[in-house]
């Protein structure tokens, strides 16, 4: 499990906190209602205005899935399965892939590229025919997780916005209010300010590393699904596993884990 973003997360905003306090402020004055309720609720509303909310409850989807990102033991799986399908196809031909597509673990989200690749083949399409189906395919599941991304990242753009905005918000109480204690004057706009630290904290810890977890999900995922682009195109050319595993072992080079397999991989 991939827990870098709840580490993450609670180390900025412990940093943040600390750093506060450190300064001479007091946690107390951080928890002020109407700050919170205007930077959040502006943002939330300002991101729906912006997506539709199919998009955003996938967004949020997504964003439960980076927490098992695709690694070079996963990819490994992956190749295995696609090798031991190569060789009972070369062994039984078009017909074994009647019993394989039917099998549970394609019926599984992240394996329906490999059983489309394999129904493809089964119905006697091309190279250049698959190849295409396959890219396309690949290329809208992209365009819809940069979608989603765009989500956090519109979030974040729109947080230390409202941010500003109630800080605005309260200084035009407060000076409306016309306190005659400069001192009592001085800590209402100090506590003016939280608005935008509430913004700026949110969009910088929360909604921008949200956004960027999904595009290293998506690079991994584009990575896997290539693979198996490569995997299908390679039976449907009659290459044998030897062959396929070398080839496809080059991808373990895109994951911080994956040297030793890549090694393993080009050495049989």
């Amino acid at each position: 499990m991939e827990v870098s973003l709840l580490i993450g997360v609670v180390l900025g905003l412990s940093a943040i906190l600390s750093g506060f306090i450190l300064e001479g402020g007091s946690f107390h004055s951080l928890t002020a209602l109407s700050p919170f309720v205007i930077v959040v609720g502006g943002t939330i509303g300002a991101t729906i205005a912006s997506y539709p909310l199919k998009d955003i409850v996938r967004a949020f989807r997504t964003v439960g899935k980076t927490f098992k990102q695709p690694s070079s033991n996963s990819t490994k799986q992956l190749i295995d399965r696609i090798l031991e399908i190569s060789k009972t196809f070369r062994t039984n031909g078009v017909v074994a892939l009647d019993t394989i597509v039917k099998e549970a673990d394609l019926q599984k989200d992240d394996m329906l590229p490999l059983k489309e690749g394999l129904v493809l083949l089964q119905d006697g399409k091309d190279v250049e025919n698959i190849q295409y189906v396959m890219e396309a395919e690949l290329s809208s599941f992209v365009h819809q997780k940069h979608v989603e991304a765009g989500v956090f990242e519109a979030a974040g753009g729109y947080s230390p916005t409202m941010g500003v905005i109630g800080t605005v918000m309260s200084l035009v109480v407060v000076l409306a209010a016309g306190f005659g204690d400069s001192a009592e004057l001085a800590h209402k706009i100090s506590t003016a300010f939280i608005a935008t630290l509430y913004g700026v904290s949110f969009a910088n810890v929360i909604y921008l590393p949200l956004a960027n977890k999904i595009k290293l999900y998506t690079k991994r995922c584009q990575i896997q699904r290539e693979i198996i682009i490569d995997g299908v195109c390679s039976m449907s050319k009659g290459l044998n596993a030897r062959s396929m595993e070398n080839e496809l072992a080059m991808y373990y080079q895109a994951f911080p884990d994956g040297t030793k397999h890549y090694r393993a991989g080009i050495e049989n």
